[in-house]
């Protein structure tokens, strides 16, 4: 194992920064602003907050890694069908939260546009359920499907074995179809025909017969497990959230005065 340069830089680089804030009015002043916004924003969203931060955790552990042994902490927690058989529970809740780093763009985009929103309309249980369903019910039933259904040769076989397929995009894609439920009807149509078409779109690129590649398949998936968690948005608290701001603070929070409701209680690369 080699340390990269970015763990030994973070520490110092730290340190500066903080000096810097602390001697520059402005820039503390500033800084303060911020930090009572994210401590707003994740006092609102707390599940997505809990969830972005142990992915950009387990990301941050792999920077300085060999690719080598990067693929092979991925491969240890990436979902296929021996480690569905012989540790289903690890691979099914670890899958979520491993991912290389350069899909924490992703992690932040789907968090800021899907996930928080999505929580501070259903609440955090609610979103906790939608987000397992999507990611353990599109991986259960893709393994099925593919063990039921699909041929594998030896040489596919080996080739699956060693597939990394770990990330939050099941979860994603599924809380993005159900977040749609939100919109009034012309604009819930348009977000499910883009997000559908971009889906298909994906499916289309991948060679099922020559790679054993199947996430743009569980893409789909979690997308219709999502559009069949429409009860869930039928509750008492999403009908008096429905009219929230979507990422924006509520005005009523915005002073950060800590008032109003808390919320609800030689590998293929798969990352999702």
């Amino acid at each position: 194992m080699r340390t990269g340069w970015i763990e030994l830089a973070a520490i110092p680089a730290a340190l500066l920064v903080v000096y810097l804030l602390r001697t520059n009015g402005w820039a503390s002043d500033h800084a303060r602003r911020a930090w009572a916004w994210l401590k707003e924003w994740a006092r609102l969203a707390p599940f997505t907050t809990v969830l972005w931060l142990l992915v950009a955790v387990h990301a941050w552990m792999l920077i300085g890694l060999s690719p080598r042994l990067r693929d092979a902490v991925l491969l240890t927690h990436s979902t296929t069908l021996a480690h569905l058989k012989h540790e289903p529970l690890t691979v099914l809740f670890g899958s979520a939260i491993w991912t290389d780093v350069d899909e924490l763009l992703f992690m932040t985009f789907t968090a800021v546009i899907y996930l928080a929103p999505l929580e501070r309309w259903l609440g955090t249980w609610r979103t906790v359920l939608a987000f397992l369903a999507g990611h353990i019910g599109a991986t259960v039933l893709i393994a099925l499907w593919i063990e039921e259904t699909v041929l594998i040769t030896p040489e596919q076989d080996r080739v699956y074995a060693r597939t990394i397929d770990v990330g939050i995009s099941y979860g994603a894609y599924c809380c993005a179809a159900l977040l749609a439920y939100r919109l009034r009807w012309p604009f819930r149509l348009s977000v499910w025909a883009l997000l559908l078409a971009y889906l298909l779109y994906q499916a289309s690129l991948t060679d099922f017969d020559a790679a054993v590649d199947y996430t743009s398949l569980g893409h789909l998936v979690a997308f219709a497990i999502g559009l069949l968690l429409y009860p869930l948005t039928r509750t008492d608290r999403a009908r008096r959230h429905r009219l929230d701001p979507w990422i924006k603070i509520p005005a009523a929070t915005s002073a950060f005065s800590g008032a109003g409701d808390s919320a609800d209680n030689e590998t293929t690369s798969l990352a999702r």
